[in-house]
């Protein structure tokens, strides 16, 4: 238990900080578009089941920005159908989801991911960021290449090992280890978090001064 590190060794359902990710997997495949839009009344009923927007009066017709600004999941679920489960999971783990980063942390672990065999309401939640899996440390890296041109770079802690006279010993050097996105989907995307902070739901988290984008 020592060396346990929350950050890496534990895994939990992303919720909603997984939609960027759907949405940029859709644009990439053109499944969907600046112009594209959704009903959302509240709710879709997959597989048996009733699996509701958190705004379960519904959000009306809205575009993907606004789907992800106000975080709908009715909207999300049909980008996820349009989408399909073998493009999502190709996509999850091209963001590192499932896998171990490799930081310089012990104990790390995988998180969970489904395989395209799912069924639909597990692609329904799936989309929207339950049953999926992920730790901080996935979350954060990932989240990085979503908005930094699509570049995934391995996390780590270390930046140079010195010695005791200052002379460094190692140096840490950038390790990019694949593009998750086109540097204009993430640019999009850029637009799409601020977008949220600026007008949706996560308006508390603006600081004065300063652009800011998140989920």
């Amino acid at each position: 238990s020592r060396w346990k590190n929350f950050c890496v060794s534990d895994s939990f359902e992303p919720g909603s900080t997984i939609k960027p990710f759907t949405i940029a997997a859709a644009y990439e495949e053109g499944k969907t578009t600046r112009n594209s839009t959704y009903f959302c009344d509240g709710y879709e009923v997959v597989g048996g089941f009733t699996i509701r927007c958190h705004d379960v009066s519904g959000h009306g017709t809205i575009t993907t920005k606004q789907a992800l600004a106000y975080s709908c999941n009715d909207a999300l679920m049909r980008i996820g159908f349009d989408l399909g489960a073998k493009k999502l999971v190709e996509y999850q783990r091209r963001f590192g989801f499932g896998a171990k980063t490799g930081i310089d942390l012990p104990s790390e672990t995988r998180g969970l991911v489904y395989d395209s065999n799912m069924g639909a309401s597990s692609l329904a939640t799936n989309s929207f960021g339950q049953n999926i899996n992920v730790n901080m440390v996935q979350m954060a890296a990932a989240f990085s290449s979503l908005v930094n041109g699509g570049n995934y770079y391995q996390p780590h802690i270390v930046k140079r090992i010195e010695k005791s006279t200052g002379e460094v010993v190692k140096t840490i050097e950038p390790n990019l280890v694949r593009q998750t996105v086109t540097s204009e989907t993430s640019q999009l995307l850029r637009t799409y978090l601020r977008a949220g902070v600026d007008e949706g739901l996560a308006r508390k988290s603006g600081v004065a001064g300063y652009a800011i984008g998140g989920k």
